[in-house]
């Protein structure tokens, strides 16, 4: 009985470890050989032929092109307001009039004082001409002394008497002369109380001085006006409105791309089915800054014919700043794709094609001599060669990865050898920007000693125009070794796509924009790879 127990127990230990040993090998066949090898769902989408239009999208407000706020400069009440909102004025249409006699005595006052210093002019002149009758008879009694005083018919106290008096009398001249000047200068100080006096009486009439239309009346008759340090706004007049302006705040991030001339569209609140058209007519160098957010007022010019844009009116604005048409496009998805760390690449090894595209495109740019181009494309060359030598060592650039292509249980050397090849590739994919900066370096080089002095100012801008509107990219391209990189020098970039100005592919090409990893049953596990 004991023993037959004891064979039991033993039996059930032994299944029980055959159960562990299969439950162990089956998990390890699971996430060891099945799991380390996963599959991708990868999607592709083809490069194609078309326009791209690169706009900024902001708000502003709808203004008038010309609003003048007028204002009264003298204190009163007002008398009469002669326009109302929306009136249509012409330039010097009288708007409101203050009351106006105050200021009607002030110019009876002033041409009375006038009249006053004219008349004491008179009575100066005649001052003066009546010290010149006494200066000249005291001349005559000095001369007529003088004779006797040579017949000794005198005495000399009797001619020093008459020179005092002719001497006084040539002051009290000079005295006279003084008086009337002065009276001369209150003329001139009264009329021109008097010109002070009659414009106030003018400015009591409030004139427009644009032709336009009322948007803003502020007064009433009765009220009454204060004009102190800072002159009231009585009205606002909005010069033709067949012509508008929207002032858009645009962020300091966007400025750098806008010019003046560009074209805008814009939809209004008001009219949200229609698109109203202008373009970008100034743009203003102060900035704004708003809870630490920096931004430029951009003005834009519209025609408004009906007048159906009216001021104050928010304008969602879109800016035009780029248009491609007709050229050759890559989908944003591809450029922003960076394939995960389980899928294999292959690097490119024959970079040959691209350097006869650069002499090609820079021969027909700079219209290099035939001699000039064999130069240059041995130069390029020998640029090429000297790179790869100094690179062979260490960038593997051309080498294959050692499980690439392949699927099953290779081991852990296969998968260590393939993230090896991932990682080295991940490093050239991350330096994308730097070996463009390389490249042109190695094309400068290349084309030292060449190019004449013309040429050499061309290239200049040419280099200047690769750094302001140029940018390099790395797309991916599908193949039976596995991902293969592709390098791109795009241009201008909108929502969805971006220009390709140079690169090996064409209208057609297929390149990676997503890569899901799947499990065993076949299930996408969601957009690993891409970003």
């Amino acid at each position: 009985m004991y023993g037959t127990m004891k064979k039991s127990a033993s039996k059930t230990r032994m299944l029980l470890l055959l159960l562990a040993v299969f439950v162990s090998a089956g998990l390890f066949w699971k996430f060891w050989m099945i799991e380390g090898e996963p599959t991708f769902d990868i999607q592709t989408a083809e490069l194609t032929t078309g326009n791209i239009e690169r706009s900024i999208s902001a708000t502003g407000s709808v203004q008038a092109l010309v609003t003048v706020d007028v204002s009264s400069q003298l204190s009163g009440q007002i008398s009469q307001v002669n326009v109302d909102f929306n009136s249509q004025v012409k330039k010097g249409d009288t708007l409101a009039t203050i009351d106006q006699r105050t200021f009607a005595s002030k110019v009876s006052s002033a041409q009375s004082n006038l009249t006053i210093a004219k008349a004491n002019v008179e009575v100066q002149q005649a001052n003066v001409t009546k010290a010149e009758a006494l200066r000249d008879q005291a001349k005559r009694a000095v001369d007529r002394q003088k004779k006797l005083i040579a017949t000794r018919a005198t005495a000399e106290a009797t001619l020093d008497q008459a020179q005092t008096q002719y001497e006084t009398a040539l002051a009290d001249v000079e005295v006279s002369k003084a008086q009337l000047s002065n009276a001369h200068a209150s003329v001139a100080q009264k009329e021109a109380e008097l010109a002070q006096a009659r414009l106030d009486l003018d400015r009591t009439q409030l004139k427009t001085p644009i032709d336009g239309v009322v948007i803003n009346r502020a007064v009433d008759p009765g009220s009454t006006v204060a004009a102190s340090l800072q002159a009231p706004v009585l009205f606002q007049i909005a010069q033709d409105l067949k012509r508008i302006e929207i002032l858009v705040l645009v962020d300091e991030a966007d400025i750098g791309a806008i010019e003046t001339g560009q074209d805008v569209s814009f939809t209004v609140d008001a009219f949200p089915d229609r698109v109203f058209n202008g373009k970008v007519s100034q743009i203003r160098i102060a900035g704004a800054t708003t809870n630490n957010v920096v931004t430029y007022t951009v003005v834009v010019s519209a025609d408004n014919p009906k007048q159906k844009l009216l001021p104050g009116m928010t304008a969602t604005v879109r800016i035009v700043t780029g248009v491609r048409e007709n050229v050759l496009r890559v989908s944003n998805d591809a450029v922003r794709f960076t394939p995960p760390k389980d899928l294999p690449v292959t690097a490119r090894a024959d970079r040959t094609d691209r350097d006869i595209a650069i002499v090609d495109s820079i021969s027909q740019r700079l219209k290099l001599s035939e001699e000039q181009k064999q130069r240059f494309r041995t130069a390029l060359a020998a640029q090429r060669a000297g790179r790869s030598l100094n690179q062979v060592g260490d960038s593997g650039e051309g080498a294959m990865p050692a499980s690439a292509g392949t699927r099953g249980g290779e081991g852990r050397a296969g998968r260590r050898g393939e993230g090896a090849e991932r990682s080295r590739s991940g490093q050239r994919r991350s330096s994308g920007r730097g070996d463009d900066g390389q490249r042109r370096g190695r094309v400068g080089r290349a084309l030292s000693g060449i190019l004449d002095e013309n040429q050499k100012a061309q290239f200049q801008q040419m280099r200047e125009s690769w750094r302001e509107n140029t940018r390099p990219a790395v797309v991916w391209r599908e193949t039976p070794r596995g991902l293969q990189p592709n390098r791109l020098i795009l241009g201008l970039v909108d929502d969805t796509y971006s220009e390709v100005m140079r690169g090996d592919l064409k209208a057609g090409d297929k390149v990676v924009i997503r890569a899901r990893r799947q499990d065993a049953e076949g299930s996408s596990r969601g957009g690993r790879g891409s970003r």
